[in-house]
């Protein structure tokens, strides 16, 4: 028997499958494409089919059943690329799927006045962007992840100021970084909060700066509401600022103590607190 006779698999004479399968004495129906073997019926019926080549000097052919250990082992590898390639791309798919559902459920919150992405330039698979943000009236949300999802809301009232920072490479293509400073004298969180690589940043920070405007409004507004409700059971119910029922009947040293509490909380200003001493004072 010589070389170009030894079964095994060999490039397919018939051009329908990658590898097919040499007996020895004739080609049978078992074929090989990409790794995975299945059968080829009928098997093409040509006489002038020439018997596979020798095999290159140390080369191996693809593995099946009568292949030896180091074939059986590289066509699992190819099978197993496919698989793998197979279970990217559905993942990849998932993602996609996912991220518009919640892109159209932002759409449809009424409180919700802007969605973005993080443009990554020639990385990110196409529909899927790793970090997205959200702009409501009181809030950003910053979703990060691709098949699982971390989520950070920062409060808009926290925001001191808004500016944008871009590159040159950011310029050219309309996208920039929106930052958010944040106020450590109220809030505890962050320093500042980045909306990196979003498309039209100095359109979101004219957009951002009237919430804000407004979520601040609004935060001073409680605060002065729970001051004075603070105030008034601080005083046994008496209007806050209005005189004491008489001598001897508030202990003066007591409430400046609470008041000095109230400016440290935050809850009062610094304004606030000397007009309430002055008057405890009598003032």
């Amino acid at each position: 028997m010589t070389q170009a006779e030894q079964a095994g698999w060999k490039q397919d004479p018939f051009g329908r499958h990658e590898l097919r399968y040499w007996d020895g004495s004739a080609w049978t129906q078992h074929v090989s494409d990409a790794g995975v073997t299945s059968t080829d019926e009928p098997v093409p019926n040509d006489p002038a089919a020439p018997p596979p080549p020798p095999p290159a000097p140390g080369a191996a052919a693809a593995g099946g059943a009568g292949g030896s250990w180091k074939d059986r082992l590289k066509a699992a590898a190819q099978q197993a690329a496919v698989q793998g390639k197979e279970l990217a791309e559905k993942g990849k798919t998932f993602a996609a799927e996912q991220q518009a559902a919640r892109a159209a459920a932002a759409a449809n919150d009424p409180n919700v006045v802007w969605t973005g992405e993080k443009k990554s330039i020639g990385t990110s698979a196409v529909g899927i962007a790793s970090v997205r943000y959200r702009i409501t009236h009181d809030k950003v949300y910053v979703d990060s992840g691709v098949l699982g999802t971390t989520s950070e809301q920062v409060p808009l009232w926290a925001v001191n100021d808004v500016d944008v920072r871009q590159n040159m490479m950011q310029s050219g293509k309309n996208i920039g970084d929106v930052v958010l400073h944040l106020d450590q004298a109220t809030y505890s969180g962050l320093a500042e909060l980045v909306l990196d690589n979003i498309e039209d940043p100095y359109g979101v920070r004219d957009l951002v700066n009237p919430l804000v405007s407004e979520a601040r409004a609004k935060k001073q507004m409680l605060t002065q509401t729970q001051y004075v409700q603070h105030s008034g059971s601080m005083f046994g119910g008496q209007a806050a600022g209005a005189a004491p029922a008489g001598p001897g009947s508030v202990d003066i040293a007591d409430q400046l103590r609470k008041l000095a509490e109230l400016r440290d909380e935050g809850i009062l200003t610094d304004e606030e607190f000397a007009l309430q001493k002055q008057r405890l004072l009598g003032g």
